[in-house]
């Protein structure tokens, strides 16, 4: 008996957050935007988990943090490469959304 055919097919959809061609300047307002709000939701995870339990390391969020933290560094150098060559970038970036148990 094949369990693929058995298990029942996770419902995907996806969104189409960003789609176009910016100037470095429109694109570090828009991506470094996104990447302050998931620093802050992860800070405040970090915030709301210690606050009960000063011992809870936040391994998770923790490393998460410092994640974007070193996207946002390498978005900086991304953003003044394109600008020295005086050139617009085309981003793309689709959110898939997937349910699970």
């Amino acid at each position: 008996m094949n369990n693929s055919n058995n298990q029942q097919k996770a419902t995907i959809q996806s969104i189409s957050l960003i789609d176009g061609i910016f100037t470095p300047s429109d694109a570090s307002d828009i991506l470094n935007a996104m990447l302050r709000k998931k620093i802050n939701y992860h800070n405040l995870q970090i915030m709301r988990i210690t606050e009960g339990n000063h011992d809870d390391p936040c391994n998770h969020d923790c490393r998460r943090l410092e994640t974007l933290k070193a996207e946002v560094a390498r978005l900086r150098e991304i953003i003044g490469d394109v600008r020295s060559l005086g050139k617009k970038m085309n981003i793309q970036s689709t959110i898939k959304i997937e349910v699970v148990d």
